[in-house]
């Protein structure tokens, strides 16, 4: 995975990629990002979840927040 993560880093610096290829990529890769996303979402078992307890929930929130706070930290200081 690295190696071909490397080889495609090193392909698309050369500058040689047509900018048509390029917005198709781009746009496969945001519609394989959601599939992904949503084939997690899917997987979860709300019953499982509901049972898993106020403090695992609590836990999970409080990292939500910490994860959504700092990003948007992150968007709001950068130019």
């Amino acid at each position: 995975f690295i190696l071909g993560f490397l080889a495609a880093v090193a392909l698309r610096s050369t500058g040689v990629l047509p900018d048509p290829l390029l917005a198709a990529a781009h746009t496969a890769q945001e519609l394989l990002l959601a599939a992904a996303l949503f084939a997690l979402g899917s997987a979860v078992h709300l019953p499982t979840l509901t049972r898993t307890g106020a403090r695992v929930a609590a836990l999970g929130l409080t990292a939500w927040l910490l994860i959504a706070g700092v990003s948007l930290t992150a968007v709001q200081l950068l130019p």
